[in-house]
């Protein structure tokens, strides 16, 4: 061994010769253990650590570079070793570098790679970040930036992501080796590594994303142009690390990068982006390198800031509860808004939904740092609200929602209301009214703009659109007025009812009907106006009534002016006493009219009758002088004309519910009186008869009984049920007020006998309870005179106790027992006389008992 180290010191080519003539045999297995010995001999041995390795080298590395090309993979991985251990150990000098370079250069830098084997190509850039790290510090590696670039550009391409991570690790070292000399091949390397940006490792893409941040930092312009928009892009990666890396780089770059001022526009929407992520270490990070940059900015730009540094105030009372940025971060974005909110509209109209995610993420930063700043780019920024809000993504609507109302807070409404006075037929300008008003002060907002707002919306043609997303936001901004101005909504509450009672009356379904049912009583909590809405409806309801001016004939069931109507009629309670000049009129327009929509009849009938029956409440605050004459005008010209008979199905349907009408008019409900309190405390005990007395009810009879006495013969089974509850109420009520005559007594019974045998059970019931009620209400009455009438009617009767129905026959006896004792003893006669014919025996015995029993004097 020592005989070697003097020959390796005296003559390395005579020490090496017997390994050097082994690497140029034929058989690899020669050469591979040629360059084994060698680099045992020179590296590894103990013995020759003090060995000159500056002689050895020119003596062998001809020898071992021309290995780099061996056949043999192993071959080639022992020479790289010890070329490899060569840069270690030889001092430092250039002259090396000159024949190893190119070698690399041809093996893994050329446009076509000769190195085929992927564990060669990654020892080979291993090699070349030896070297980078043997030489930094120097200026030695200068003339060699070429060759740098050749073997890195293409490296960081290869296909092993091994080689691609560690092709990234050198050229980042490359760039503070070369800092002097990098820009001028620094184009170079952007395109390579931006490749990497898609690949499927996500280690490969940090790398990647670390390199390109090099680059850009010790390279030119064009670098930052080729760079920036693919790293706004790797925002959206679903890896986490990577958009934490992208955050860093920018970061990195906003604080140090030297031509940053020029790029502000394009650096801020990036790191701004990251605040919002979803991942709590982004955004972290975020937020400390932007505090840090804000911090930097006033340092650098102290003599401009001064004047604000000075003056600087806390945070204002009216403020969004979040941290405030510093003021570095506002005056950074108030003086480059203007460049990035055009982008964003832009964006906003893209495809792809997690982009237009971000965009309103980063608007709603954009409004939280510029402040008041942004008000000069109002107009675009309205614009882009304004489409956000219409987005298929619910996320992107909830972070406009958040940036509207942001907006409110820093933009004054003599900015924003003449920019979106003209969309608010759109319901999406809607839905940015509404979240700017809860940003809003409520003094800004009380004077024109209220007022003007309110007109614009309880225009018919805005407020009566039953489309069900203008119909929320057309609630949703009432109520948030309601909320921020509070009593000085006093000064359009005509406007707010018509809005919300307009939905209430014609929603879209149950959910919009309770929100207008909402913001009426909080506009009736506003008013003060009493504890009930129907105090509200007192106040405003005329309005409502006034503004239905279209056709009757033009009505369907969902024109808006029937749906007022009708809800006037159902919910409007005592309020309605009041406006009965307005009803009548409107009501004998549609359901006096032949040619009205039947449907729109016979909606408009059943709501009358709801009205009539529901007199306690409703006309309890009436004057008895308006509610004669509404009367009137309801019996003689709206319910009267539809009782005539006229062929076809629709007219039979639309007598039935005119009959029922005049139920509920006739109907007495003495008995059953349910006097409703007044929410606010009005305890009116009035009770309500529509037929005070007889000159009330006495003009009506001519015209009522004929028509009364007809119906009861029409085709419709339900039109002949409500007839003989017609009759019954009628004759009940007009007893009480002593106008019911034996004319009409014998108009009406013999009629109402008939239906005795009519094909109906239902009818043939009612009309037993009718004829009761017909003799029981009957007036000074001479049997004698009258005999035939209460013969014919005992006679038809006694004849349905042998019915085949078990109930009909029952109710039959219950009415005869009750009527015998009109002419007990010509009843008890016609029994005994004809009991051995009936086949009911035990009913006609009952009878005749009770007779006996009851009426001794017979």
């Amino acid at each position: 061994m020592s005989d070697f180290k003097q020959a390796l010191k005296d003559n390395p080519r005579n020490a090496l010769e017997p390994y050097i003539v082994g690497l140029q045999s034929d058989s690899k297995i020669t050469r591979r253990q040629a360059l084994k010995k060698i680099n045992e001999e020179l590296f590894e041995n103990p013995l020759n650590k003090d060995c000159d390795l500056t002689c050895v080298f020119p003596e062998v590395y001809a020898y071992i570079l021309k290995s780099f090309s061996d056949t043999s993979e192993a071959c080639r991985e022992c020479a790289i070793t010890i070329i490899s251990n060569f840069i270690n150990r030889l001092p430092l000098n250039d002259y090396y570098l000159t024949y190893i370079l190119p070698v690399i250069v041809r093996r893994i830098g050329c446009a076509e790679t000769i190195e085929d084997c992927e564990e060669i190509r990654l020892s080979l850039t291993e090699l070349v970040h030896n070297i980078l790290l043997k030489y930094r510090g120097t200026h030695l590696l200068s003339s060699f930036i070429n060759d740098f670039t050749s073997i890195l550009t293409k490296i960081s391409t290869d296909p092993f992501p091994k080689v691609k991570l560690q092709a990234c690790e050198c050229i980042i070292l490359l760039t503070k080796v070369l800092q002097r000399d990098f820009h001028f091949q620094s184009e170079s390397y952007v395109k390579p590594l931006l490749t990497n940006y898609s690949h499927q490792h996500f280690r490969v893409r940090v790398a990647a994303i670390q390199a390109i941040g090099a680059v850009v930092m010790a390279g030119n312009v064009k670098c930052f142009e080729l760079s920036i928009t693919p790293m706004a892009e790797k925002l959206f990666d679903e890896n986490t690390q990577v958009r934490l890396q992208v955050t860093l780089e920018v970061g990195n770059w906003m604080l140090s990068y030297r031509d940053r001022y020029s790029f502000w526009h394009r650096m801020i929407p990036l790191l701004l982006t990251s605040l919002s992520d979803v991942m709590a270490d982004v955004r972290e990070t975020a937020t400390k390198l932007w505090n840090d940059i804000g911090i930097q900015y006033m340092e650098e730009n102290e003599e401009d800031l001064k004047k604000k540094t000075d003056f600087l105030k806390d945070v204002p009372t009216h403020y969004p509860d979040v941290k405030r940025p510093n003021l570095g971060c506002r005056m950074l974005v108030q003086s480059n808004i203007g460049k990035i909110v055009p982008a964003i509209g832009k964006e906003m109209d893209g495809w792809q939904a997690d982009a237009r995610l971000r965009c309103a993420q980063l608007l709603c930063w954009l409004l939280l740092c510029a402040e008041e700043g942004s008000t000069q780019h109002a107009n675009t920024i309205v614009r882009t609200l304004h489409r956000g809000a219409s987005d298929d993504d619910q996320r992107v609507v909830t972070e406009i929602k958040r940036a509207s109302e942001l907006f409110g807070y820093f933009i004054t409404p003599e900015t924003w209301w003449p920019l979106l006075e003209a969309e608010v037929d759109s319901w999406g300008a809607l839905f940015v009214i509404t979240n700017i008003l809860k940003g809003s002060r409520s003094e800004l907002i009380k004077g024109k703009v209220m007022i003007e707002l309110c007109k614009e919306l309880s225009d018919p043609d805005r407020c009566r659109s039953r489309k069900p997303k203008y119909q929320t936001n057309l609630l949703h901004v009432t109520e948030a007025l309601m909320d921020l101005c509070k009593e000085d909504c006093n000064a359009v509450a005509e406007h707010l009812f018509i809005i919300n009672f307009t939905v209430y009356a014609m929603p879209y379904d149950e959910k919009m009907q309770f929100m207008s049912l909402s913001n009426l009583d909080k506009l009736r909590y506003i008013e003060q106006c009493g504890r009930s809405l129907t105090s509200l409806y007192e106040r405003h309801i005329q309005r409502v009534l006034s503004d239905i001016t279209s056709d009757a004939l033009t009505w369907t069931l969902l024109t808006p002016d029937r749906c007022l109507l009708e809800c006037v009629l159902l919910h409007g309670g005592s309020a309605i006493g009041a406006q009965l000049h307005l009803i009548a009129p409107l009501l004998k327009e549609c359901l006096s009219t032949p040619k009205v929509d039947p449907e729109v009849k016979l909606k408009l009938f059943t709501t009358l009758s709801s009205v009539l029956l529901q007199r306690q409440s409703n006309f309890s605050k009436c004057d008895s002088d308006k509610l004669e004459a509404f009367l009137k005008i309801i019996i003689e010209e709206v319910i009267m004309p539809n009782l005539v008979w006229s062929p076809g199905r629709t007219s039979e349907a639309i007598r039935t519910a005119a009959v029922a009408c005049l139920c509920s008019a006739l109907q007495d409900q003495r008995d059953q009186l349910n006097i409703e309190k007044g929410g606010d405390g009005d305890n009116n005990d009035r009770e309500v008869n529509l037929f005070p007395s007889k000159e009330s009810l006495e003009p009506f009879l001519d015209e009522m009984v004929p028509l009364l006495v007809a119906l009861t013969d029409d085709n419709s089974t339900l039109t002949r049920q409500h007839t003989l509850r017609a009759i019954c109420s009628l004759a009940s009520v007009a007893k009480q007020r002593d106008c019911f005559t034996v004319d009409i007594l014998h108009k009406l019974y013999f009629v109402v006998l008939k239906r005795l045998d009519d094909s109906n059970d239902k009818v043939r019931s009612f009309a037993v309870q009718t004829l009761t009620v017909l003799f029981k209400c009957r007036p000074e009455y001479n049997t004698v005179v009258f005999n035939a009438h209460v013969d014919a009617l005992y006679s038809a009767m006694l004849i349905h106790l042998d019915d085949s129905d078990d109930d009909f026959r029952k109710e039959i006896l219950e009415a005869l027992i009750s009527l015998s004792e009109i002419d007990p003893k010509l009843l008890l006669k016609k029994v005994k006389a004809n009991i051995h014919l009936y086949r009911n025996k035990a009913a006609y015995e009952r009878l005749s008992d009770h007779i006996e029993k009851n009426y001794t004097s017979i």
